[in-house]
C-alpha cells in the first residue's frame, strides 16, 4: 500500500485543491504532488516569496484530490479542460481587449453550415480566424458558398418545411441539400474544400480539383468537369485578392509581455503569410505572487485551447521551463507540430520589442484607468462578488421582469448594464407566448428559456447580443422567482452564471449564499447599482406592455369610426388613459380633446354606445 502511494505521488498527476465547502480553488500539475503540498506550508523569506501562492490560498486548502496521468502531455490537457470548466479563483484569468469574427463550420451536422460569427460556444463547431478585415471576410464567405453552393439556411437541418428548394436553389447559388439534389458525401467535399481553403492550403485544394476535373473528363462527364473548372478559377482569384488567408509554412505568432504589481499584460501579434493579421491586448488577473515565466504559460494554455487554425511558430518572450512538453501538448490538441521558441536575433527579435512596447504601453493604460477610478463602478462590483461569493466580478449583468394587467398583454424584458452603466444597444423585449393566466414564475421560466437558448447556438445572427455570455442574471422577484430561474441555470448546464433575485418592498436579496434572502445597505454604491439596474427592467417592461396595450386599443375600436386617423388617434390616446375612461366619456368631454370636433365627437360616442 505505501510503495503504490509513493509511486502515485511520483507519477505525472492533474492536482485540484478545494476549500471547506469542497469548491475547487485552484488546479494545476505536478510531477511530484508530495512535494508540491509541502511547498505551499513551508516556511519561505522574503526573497523568494514573490514565487509562492498568498498565505490566504494554503489557508483556505481543506482538501487536495488528484488525476494521475502517463505523461506531463496529459497533465497538460487535463489541467487546462478542467479550468476551463471550474474557472477556479486562484488559476489565471483572461480579458479580452477587443472580439473579432471567426468563420464557423458545423462539423457535427448531416449538411454543415459555413457562417461568420463571434459565438465561439456553438457545440460541434470548428472555427476559423480570427479576422480583423471583417467585409474582406464577409466577401470570401460569399464566394465560397458561391463557388461551392454550400446552404445558408440556418437551422441545423436544411430547408423549409414544405419539402420545396429555396430561391437560392433556382439561381444556382444553393445545391439543394433538402431535397436530395446532392448526395452527402459529395456536399461533404465542398466542406472538406472550404476547410482546406481557409487553412490556406491552396495547393491542396488545386490538385484535389484538378484530379477531378481529370477523372470527369474521361468518364465524358464534361458539363461536371466545366463546373469544377470554374471552382478552380473563383478560388484562384480570391488568394490573389484577399489578404486575411491564414495558414501556410510562413506564419507565426509572438507574445509581448509587461508585469508591473498585480497587473499583467500580453500583447499577441498574429503574422499570416509574412503579414501582420492580427494584434490584440489582453489582461491576465490574479499574477501576485506567479513568475513571468508561468503566467506565459498558463496564457498559452487557455488562448490556444480553441484555435483551430494555428501558426507554424509561437514565439515568447523568454525561456519558460517545458517548452517541450507544451510543444507536444500543442501536437496532441492540433494534430500537428508548433515549435515554441524565443527569438535571438533578426527580424523576429525587432518585433517582439515592439509587442513588449506595446504590451507595457497597454498595461500602464489600464491601470491610468484603475488607479484614476475610469469605472468607478469596478470596486463596487468586487466588492458585491465578495458580498454574495459570486463566481466572478459581475461586470456584464443581465435583469429580467414581468410585466402584465390580468392576463392582458403580458410581456418580458432582458436590460443588460455593463461595469454598472446602461448599453441600451442590448435590451430586449419579450412577448409571452406561451403561459396562460397571470402565472409570474411560468412567465419567467419562459423567457429565460428563450434567452438561454441563444448560448446553444439556436441562432446564426452575430450581431445579437444574446450570444453574449452574462456574469450576472438578476430576476426581478423574491425566491420563488429565484428557485425558477436557479432551476434553469441548473438544467442548461449553466451554474457558472451567477443569479440573484431582488423583492421589490423590502429590497431583499436571494442569491445561492442566502436563499433565504438579505438585506443590504441600500446607501451602498453596489446596492444602488443593483436597484438601478432592477428599475429599468421594471421601466422597459412597463413601457413595451403600455405600447402594446395602447396598439390594440387603438387598431380595436378607432380603426372602425369613420373620420378617425393616425393623428387624431393620438390626440385622443393622450387625452384618455383606458377603453373605460372613453367608453364613459360624455360628447361634450370628446368635443374638448384637441383635433376633435362635434362631429368627430359625434361618430365616436355613437359607436362607443350603438
Amino acid at each position: 500500500r505505501n510503495k503504490l502511494f509513493h509511486c502515485c505521488f511520483k507519477s505525472f498527476l492533474a492536482d485540484i485543491f478545494k476549500n471547506k465547502k469542497d469548491k475547487i480553488i485552484y488546479i494545476g500539475k505536478a510531477k511530484d504532488l508530495n512535494k508540491r503540498v509541502r511547498s505551499y506550508f513551508q516556511k519561505r523569506n522574503n526573497s523568494d516569496f514573490i514565487n509562492y501562492k498568498p498565505s490566504i490560498f494554503f489557508e483556505k486548502i481543506n482538501k487536495i484530490d488528484y488525476i494521475v496521468t502517463d505523461s506531463e502531455v496529459e497533465a497538460l490537457i487535463l489541467e487546462s479542460s478542467l479550468i476551463k470548466k471550474n474557472r477556479p479563483k486562484y488559476n489565471v484569468e483572461l480579458k479580452d481587449d477587443k472580439s473579432y469574427p471567426f468563420i464557423a463550420i458545423t462539423e457535427n451536422e448531416k449538411f454543415p453550415r459555413v457562417f461568420l460569427t463571434r459565438n465561439r460556444n456553438l457545440k460541434g463547431a470548428r472555427y476559423f480566424g480570427p479576422y480583423t478585415n471583417v467585409r474582406a471576410a464577409r466577401k470570401v464567405l460569399e464566394v465560397l458558398r458561391k463557388t461551392f453552393k454550400i446552404r445558408d439556411c440556418r437551422k441545423s437541418r436544411p430547408g423549409k418545411n414544405n419539402n420545396m428548394p429555396c430561391l437560392n436553389y433556382h439561381i444556382n447559388l444553393c445545391s439543394a441539400p433538402c431535397v436530395g439534389k446532392i448526395s452527402e458525401d459529395d456536399y461533404k467535399k465542398n466542406i472538406e474544400y472550404i476547410n482546406l481553403f481557409l487553412k490556406g492550403r491552396d495547393n491542396s485544394i488545386k490538385k484535389r480539383i484538378m484530379d477531378s476535373i481529370e477523372k470527369l473528363s474521361k468518364e465524358k462527364r464534361y458539363e461536371e468537369a466545366a463546373e469544377l473548372k470554374e471552382k478552380l478559377e473563383s478560388i484562384g482569384k480570391l488568394y490573389q485578392n484577399q489578404k486575411i488567408i491564414v495558414g501556410g509554412e510562413d506564419t507565426w505568432d509572438i507574445l509581448g509581455f509587461s508585469k508591473k504589481n498585480d497587473m499583467a499584460a500580453i500583447s499577441y501579434f498574429s503574422y499570416r503569410a509574412g503579414e501582420l493579421a492580427l494584434v490584440n491586448n489582453f489582461l491576465v488577473d490574479n499574477i501576485n505572487y506567479m513568475e513571468p515565466a508561468d503566467i506565459i504559460s498558463g496564457f498559452m494554455l487557455k488562448y490556444y485551447k480553441g484555435i483551430n487554425n494555428m501558426p507554424s511558430i509561437i514565439y515568447i518572450p523568454m525561456e519558460i521551463s517545458g517548452i517541450s512538453s507544451l510543444e507536444k501538448w500543442l501536437k496532441k490538441e492540433k494534430g500537428r507540430k508548433i515549435k515554441v521558441k524565443v527569438p535571438k536575433s533578426g527580424d523576429k527579435k525587432r518585433i517582439m520589442g515592439m509587442a513588449g512596447r506595446n504590451a507595457s504601453l497597454y498595461l500602464e493604460k489600464k491601470r491610468f484607468e484603475k488607479d484614476t477610478g475610469h469605472s468607478k463602478a469596478y470596486k463596487d462590483l468586487i466588492k458585491l462578488q465578495k458580498i454574495l461569493s459570486l463566481n466572478s466580478i459581475p461586470r456584464r449583468m443581465e435583469c429580467y421582469d414581468i410585466s402584465n394587467l390580468g392576463q392582458s398583454f403580458p410581456v418580458g424584458s432582458m436590460v443588460v448594464f455593463e461595469d454598472g452603466n446602461a448599453k441600451k444597444e442590448n435590451y430586449r423585449h419579450f412577448k409571452v407566448k406561451y403561459t396562460k393566466g397571470q402565472d409570474d414564475y411560468r412567465m419567467i421560466e419562459e423567457v429565460l428559456k428563450r434567452r438561454l437558448r441563444y448560448l446553444e447556438g439556436a441562432s446564426l445572427d452575430i450581431e445579437n447580443s444574446f450570444y453574449i455570455k452574462p456574469d450576472l442574471i438578476i430576476i426581478d422577484g423574491g425566491k420563488g422567482q429565484f428557485s425558477t430561474a436557479s432551476n434553469i441555470l441548473k438544467g442548461r448546464g449553466l451554474e457558472d452564471i451567477d443569479l440573484i433575485s431582488i423583492a421589490k418592498k423590502e429590497e431583499k436579496v436571494f442569491c445561492e449564499k442566502y436563499p433565504q434572502g438579505i438585506s443590504l445597505n441600500l446607501d451602498e454604491n453596489y446596492m444602488r447599482i443593483i436597484i438601478k439596474i432592477r428599475d429599468e427592467a421594471h421601466r422597459f417592461a412597463v413601457t413595451y406592455h403600455r405600447k402594446l396595450r395602447g396598439k390594440h386599443m387603438t387598431s380595436s375600436i378607432f380603426d372602425h369610426i369613420k373620420g378617425i386617423g393616425e393623428k387624431k388617434k393620438k390626440y385622443i390616446m393622450q387625452s384618455i388613459k383606458n377603453t373605460d375612461e372613453l367608453k364613459s366619456s360624455s360628447l361634450e368631454k370628446l368635443m374638448n380633446i384637441k383635433g376633435i370636433n362635434y362631429k368627430d365627437a359625434k361618430n365616436i360616442y355613437n359607436f362607443l354606445h350603438r
